[in-house]
């Protein structure tokens, strides 16, 4: 499990990368940055929703790799 403050780190690093990437004119940039805080986001809720069921690793892959693998697509 990845701390709240990772997270939140990792949430505003990748805010702050995004912010420049527009401010430089870098759309492509820009969108891949908050992709990333979106995926971020999502993996966290998993996670969070995993703890708090007693979900394994190996549980977790099976119920959320359809969303993710249809999502990247």
């Amino acid at each position: 499990m990845i701390s709240s403050y990772l997270l939140t780190h990792l949430h505003q690093v990748l805010q702050r990368a995004e912010y420049g990437a527009v401010q430089q004119g870098r759309a492509s940039h820009a969108a891949n940055f908050a992709q990333l805080r979106k995926v971020l986001c999502m993996d966290a809720r998993s996670m969070e929703d995993a703890s708090a069921t007693g979900m394994r690793e190996a549980e977790i892959d099976k119920t959320y790799q359809p969303q993710i693998e249809s999502k990247a697509a």
